[in-house]
């Protein structure tokens, strides 16, 4: 009875195995299904996004600059290749050691650096640009380093560069990237170079062009396998301003780094031929990194190279406003060719004595020759003839106390005081010698340098008062007609 039962019990428990290991084979098939579709149907698009964020990079491709040529044909400023150091916050993979090797090595301050990344989402792909204008030797150090510096990437952008440092330093302007205040109006992207002064800022909008960008395809070690997707960057527009390089040169020399300003006008047209502040900023020290203490150094500076005097600084205009005296009493009627006046060098007016700027004065003179020698006698007389309401009248039709369009920025208006008995400026009220004063360009009139230039080719052109014109055409925008820019 024994013998019979046991090949059937073994039979059994081997079934039994198999069935086992059956339901266990099926139990894990299903299993690995169930993960498939899990992986594939509900994590698979943001499966596939994270492998994209790890071997897909994008990177922006930077528009050329339109460049600024002068009235025949030369470059005012030009574009250079230059190496920008740029962050990818999503491969920081241990950000503070990178951080601090990067900064050992360029000698950046650490805190810089953090600033910078701490702009944008951890997670970002796009290179956060950290600090342009990086030099050769700063370049070979970083790649030769390039496995202990994931995420930390070198660009090739171009940068602006200028005839020399200062030149035309005010009436160009300089480019720098937008700050935090301009990137909150919504126009402008962290990173984006834009024009802050000058003409570079005047006509941004057709200079900056448009950036194009790349996608493409890295290994492990941030290395570029292959281009993915390539968009062309737009260069930005040519621009033929007025400005003759010639005379803005010889204008620069001739301040010899005094105080002051030049301006340059053609007469028949309102074209500014050249405009020229002293002393002038360093251009290339904005395009670059500037230090807080090389920018509190400008800012405090008692000579202010940042203001553009001539169209910020506001002088008595001396003699030249004989020119507005004579115009008035002309046109008026109180004044004629041929009046003539004996000086002797003093003037005398109740208790008061003006004198002339030439001891002894000039002797007899006329209208024509009181300009000429530019007898300060004959036009304390004339002016009085003339009357203040009348010479006020006439030096704001000649665009003094109002801005002259320029459209710079920092355009100061001057200053043509109010005539009045009892509403003077003063609570005195506005007596006789105001008009002494004021028929020589003294006392309370102040006018820019601009302003006397454009004045002043009025009374050459025969009375047509000009827009100042800076730009003759682009490649994107015509300039203005004249007809629109005729003031009077």
């Amino acid at each position: 009875m024994g013998v019979g039962s046991g090949p059937v019990d073994r039979g059994d428990s081997w079934r039994r195995r198999v069935l086992a290991v059956t339901v266990l084979a099926i139990a894990g098939f299903v299993g690995l299904l169930g993960q498939l579709w899990y992986l594939q149907t509900l994590e698979g698009g943001r499966l596939q996004e994270m492998s994209d964020k790890n071997r897909i990079r994008i990177r922006p491709v930077a528009a050329p600059r339109g460049i600024l040529f002068d009235r025949n044909g030369q470059p005012l400023v030009d574009n250079r290749p230059a190496f920008t150091l740029s962050l990818i916050p999503r491969e920081l993979e241990d950000r503070d050691t990178v951080l601090a090797r990067v900064s050992v090595l360029l000698k950046i301050p650490l805190s810089e650096l953090q600033a910078a990344v701490d702009k944008v989402p951890p997670d970002s792909i796009r290179p956060q640009r950290v600090r342009r204008g990086l030099s050769l030797e700063e370049v070979t150090k970083l790649e030769e380093r390039r496995l202990e510096l994931p995420g930390v990437v070198v660009e090739v952008e171009p940068q602006r560069v200028y005839p020399t440092s200062t030149f035309a330093a005010h009436l160009l302007g300089y480019v720098r990237e937008v700050n935090d205040e301009q990137t909150k109006e919504g126009r402008y992207r962290r990173g984006d170079m834009i024009g802050q002064s000058g003409l570079e800022r005047l006509l941004d909008e057709h200079l900056r062009g448009r950036d194009g960008g790349e996608r493409i395809e890295v290994d492990a070690l941030g290395r570029q396998m292959r281009v993915i997707r390539r968009e062309e960057p737009d260069p930005g527009a040519q621009v033929i301003t007025t400005v003759d390089r010639r005379i803005q040169e010889v204008a620069e020399r001739a301040m010899g780094g005094r105080a002051g300003a030049v301006v340059v006008m053609d007469p028949r047209d309102g074209d500014v031929l050249a405009m020229t502040s002293s002393p002038a900023f360093p251009l290339d020290r904005f395009t670059g990194t500037l230090g807080r203490d090389e920018w509190l150094q400008l800012v405090r500076d008692p000579m202010t190279p940042l203001m553009n005097r001539a169209l910020a600084s506001q002088y008595a205009p001396g003699s030249v406003f004989k020119v507005v005296v004579a115009a008035a009493g002309l046109q008026e009627g109180s004044l004629a060719p041929m009046d003539r006046t004996y000086c002797n060098g003093e003037f005398h007016m109740g208790g008061w004595t003006f004198k002339d700027w030439k001891q002894g004065g000039h002797g007899h003179v006329n209208l024509r020759s009181a300009l000429v020698q530019s007898c300060n006698i004959f036009f304390y007389q004339g002016g009085l003839k003339v009357g203040p309401e009348a010479i006020t009248r006439y030096a704001r039709a000649f665009g003094l106390g109002a801005p002259p369009g320029a459209d710079l920025g920092g355009e100061k208006p001057g200053l043509v005081p109010t005539v009045g008995s009892s509403r003077g400026r003063q609570a005195r009220g506005w007596q006789a010698g105001d008009t002494v004063n004021i028929s020589i360009g003294q006392g309370r009139l102040l006018v820019t340098p601009l302003q006397v230039a454009r004045m002043m080719a009025a009374v050459a052109n025969g009375g047509v008062l000009w827009k100042p014109r800076l730009v003759q055409r682009s490649s994107a925008r015509t300039a203005r007609s004249r007809t629109s820019r005729r003031a009077s």
